[in-house]
């Protein structure tokens, strides 16, 4: 077992729990207008990303970069994922940058990012130049996925972090299904330039955020302001000395977290690139012969259900359950939901196991994020978050590239009986989020979540008798978290 990293994490939550020594009547509020500009930027950049989504292939075959739609899978999963191998360069960047100067730059530089690029990218004809722009604008300079997570922390409290999570979660999740619908319904208004107004409407929400940012950037706190209050000063309480990035990045779960966000972000960036290229294929090849326009249509009303689902069910459920039950059941619907997806023949049906399936996968992502932000002490959320957004950017990247060629080569070789090969893979995804979800401890979950369980009362009545000074950071500290946090 570990020594040393495991505890901090528990600690932290024991911290928690001594200030709050019973639940509150009434939860705290939140700042309206810094939410409001974080659901903002969070469309902006979902939109900008994924609105490309439903008229990939169709961009493909109408600038010739392909012979035709069905060939498409062998470049628009390219297109799609040159922002996400930007990303993997500078993720872990942006989580030390948190830490030095806050999240004020890092905001500030992908908003001008993000209009800039959409700029080009509508402008551009050439596939180089376009995986170039979305590239280095999109991906390379965007550093939103890498501080999101901490920042809905650092803004609404650990106690409403899901909260907040959820309804960044409504508006990006939301924004991944209507930013196509949009995309789609104006791709082609200009022949010569296609994708030029799709990405002009991306420009006006970034010009959007950026006027709600000269607002409420007063308020962004540096990660360290929020650890600061935190810290117990009392006499006999445990130090919190500062730690090496290794030994937080080892300490346990962060290891298991960070290989669930690898796979999910695979699977959820597959399951939006495996869906429309089904959707538009041959019927004779198992697809549903769809215009871009129609697959629009199916993802808006999916986006709509996750605009409700996020802002609402999802909290409720977590408040409920908890972040490992949320997670537990959303793999088994999610895998189950992936399985059946390819079986479809109508609209009514694809569209409703579509809708299931993703706000399945994309209610994983949101636990995902706050069990990483409660694995490690607040003081180290940022560069934790800033590795586990790396790591999971790597399979948002390998996720529509490996998918879009599988399922364009099962297409070619096997017809009709290969296309549903791609999510049944999928389907696996969410079977290894449930065992890794099986293996997570207790005190990932909310403070809000443990007190209410009865947590509180081991953690108030007997931190000093068992978790000492003189024994923080060696391997028995572990056990005795654990016990103090279990039912």
């Amino acid at each position: 077992m570990t020594s040393g990293p495991a505890p901090r994490a528990a600690l932290d939550q024991l911290d928690r729990l001594k200030e709050v020594p019973a639940a509150p009547e009434r939860p705290s509020p939140l700042p309206r207008l810094q939410v409001a500009f974080l659901c903002c930027v969070d469309a902006s950049h979902f939109y900008t990303v994924c609105s490309i989504f439903s008229y990939a292939a169709v961009l493909s075959a109408d600038l010739h970069w392909v012979a035709d739609r069905n060939e498409a899978g062998f470049v628009a999963g390219w297109l799609q994922s040159a922002n996400v191998f930007g990303r993997v360069l500078t993720s872990t960047v942006w989580g030390f940058v948190a830490m030095r100067w806050g999240f004020r730059p890092i905001l500030a530089l992908t908003l001008f990012a993000l209009l800039t690029g959409g700029v080009l990218f509508g402008l551009c004809t050439n596939l180089m130049g376009a995986m170039c722009i979305r590239f280095i604008f999109f991906g390379m300079l965007n550093g939103w996925p890498a501080i999101y997570g901490p920042i809905a922390a650092s803004v609404a409290g650990d106690d409403r972090q899901t909260d907040v999570i959820g309804m960044l979660l409504a508006a990006g999740s939301g924004m991944q299904l209507v930013g196509p619908a949009i995309g789609g319904w104006t791709y082609n208004f200009l022949p010569t330039l296609p994708a030029l107004i799709p990405s002009l409407i991306g420009c006006m929400m970034a010009l959007a955020s950026l006027a709600l940012f000269s607002r409420v950037h007063h308020g962004i706190r540096k990660p360290q302001a929020e650890e600061a209050k935190d810290v117990d000063q009392s006499p006999g309480t445990p130090s919190k000395s500062p730690r090496t990035a290794w030994s937080v990045l080892r300490a346990w779960p962060v290891p298991l977290v960070i290989f669930m966000r690898l796979w999910n972000g695979f699977a959820l960036f597959a399951i939006f690139e495996a869906a429309p290229l089904w959707l538009v294929s041959d019927r004779e090849l198992g697809g549903l012969g769809m215009s871009e326009k129609q697959v629009g249509s199916l993802l808006s009303r999916s986006g709509l259900w996750n605009l409700f689902f996020f802002s609402f069910v999802l909290p409720y459920l977590a408040r409920a359950v908890g972040g490992r039950g949320v997670s537990a059941i959303f793999s088994v619907i999610g895998a189950a939901g992936a399985t059946l997806l390819p079986s479809s023949t109508s609209t009514v049906v694809a569209n409703g196991f579509h809708l299931v399936t993703a706000s399945a996968m994309m209610s994983q992502a949101a636990m995902n994020i706050t069990f990483t932000n409660n694995a490690a002490g607040q003081a180290d959320r940022a560069v934790v978050t800033g590795v586990a957004v790396t790591v999971e950017t790597i399979g948002k990247a390998l996720g529509p590239i490996l998918t879009s060629t599988m399922f364009a080569w099962c297409l070619r070789h096997w017809g009709f009986d290969g296309h549903g090969a791609v999510f049944y893979v999928l389907a696996a995804f969410s079977g290894i989020q449930l065992a890794c979800t099986l293996l997570l401890p207790s005190f990932v979950e909310s403070p809000e979540f443990l007190r209410r369980r009865g947590h509180e009362l081991v953690a108030v009545e007997e931190p000093q008798k068992e978790i000492p000074a003189t024994v923080l950071g060696v391997e028995e500290a572990t056990p005795v978290m654990l016990r103090a946090h279990s039912a």
